[in-house]
């Protein structure tokens, strides 16, 4: 599973040439197996797995982007490229996001549905200010993450106030100025109203569990 601040940031967007009157994108993808290993100049098939498929071929994905109003097009390429399609809702990106306290709450990948910690609501979400149509890193103002209180429910935790992480990497893009502590949130819209409040330095109203 990745991060919410994974699923939204990081990302390049094609750029259109000046000038496009139209600009959107039209997007294609394909997958030839028809090249040799060796052809490519590369070793034989030596796969310890001898039930694999793949044999002595090369699997070579290509993605064209294409815009039909301006000249610009985008292709990428990439050799034993994996492709997964299915709908948004198993990824977070591509969804609206969810206004409470005044806040965009950007949604991350689902929680593992399974026995008692099946739960619709997805793991996490990003939170940015109103207004913003695709998140950056200078947008995010705070973060929800879903834990389990002491009888397995699920409750929220949050933070507010980003700052660099020297650290970086997947996981630490940020630290947070302000953590709702050791008092779970109940709800989503407990944890949205927390991080609001810290954004006006506000005292939290004690809407935690």
């Amino acid at each position: 599973m990745s991060s919410v601040l994974e699923t939204y940031l990081g990302w390049e967007e094609p750029q259109h040439l000046a000038g496009c009157k139209r600009p959107s994108w039209q997007v294609d993808f394909r997958t030839d197996h028809d090249e040799l290993r060796e052809r490519l100049g590369g070793d034989a098939h030596a796969c310890a797995n001898d039930t694999c498929d793949h044999s002595d071929r090369l699997a070579r994905t290509t993605v064209r982007i294409v815009c039909s109003s301006c000249p610009a097009a985008v292709v990428i390429r990439g050799d034993e490229a994996s492709v997964s399609q299915g709908a948004h809702t198993t990824h977070g990106y591509g969804q609206q996001p969810r206004t409470m306290a005044g806040l965009l709450l950007w949604p991350g990948e689902p929680w593992l549905s399974f026995g008692r910690l099946s739960t619709d609501e997805p793991y996490d979400y990003v939170v940015t200010r109103k207004g913003v149509k695709r998140v950056t890193e200078a947008d995010v103002v705070g973060v929800i993450t879903q834990t389990r209180g002491k009888r397995g429910a699920v409750v929220w935790q949050a933070g507010a106030q980003p700052t660099p992480s020297k650290y970086g990497g997947k996981y630490a893009r940020f630290n947070w100025e302000r953590v709702s502590g050791d008092k779970p949130l109940r709800t989503v819209a407990a944890a949205a109203k927390w991080i609001a409040a810290q954004l006006t330095e506000q005292p939290a109203d004690g809407d935690a569990a």
